[in-house]
């Protein structure tokens, strides 16, 4: 998930680092640590800030976790529409079956944006 970008950003970064340490003749170690240092630190910031700011878009995957299409680890569907912390969300699921439920938490290091269902076609799943 988020991982993934932050790897990529991190490489990129400390690509850019040497590439400068290199065309650069008076730069020292000291200064390649710091730029590597700043990589580093951009990245970390990248990956905790980076889904607050953009929330969730519509195609992303979503997981489900509570209901009773959920299971044991939950069901993957993805998001119909754009969407912020705690409100609503059209998730579509595998089948042409769709559902609402509310964002209860944005992407992980390693996991989808969570949500918790209310309705599906109608039926009521939960209340709160």
């Amino acid at each position: 998930m988020i991982a993934v970008e932050g790897g990529k950003m991190l490489v990129a970064l400390f690509g850019l680092s040497l590439v400068v340490f290199a065309l650069v003749p008076s730069l020292g170690f000291m200064e390649l640590a710091k730029m590597v240092a700043g990589s580093l630190g951009l990245t970390i910031l990248f990956v905790v800030l980076y889904p607050q700011v953009r929330g969730v878009r519509k195609g992303d995957t979503v997981q489900v976790l509570e209901g009773p299409l959920a299971g044991l680890f939950g069901i993957m569907g993805t998001a119909a529409d754009d969407c912020r912390m705690e409100g609503e969300l059209r998730v579509r699921f595998a089948r042409g079956r769709e559902a609402v439920g509310v964002l209860k938490s944005y992407e992980g290091l390693f996991s989808p944006a969570r949500v918790k269902l209310m309705y599906e076609k109608g039926e009521v799943i939960s209340n709160d």
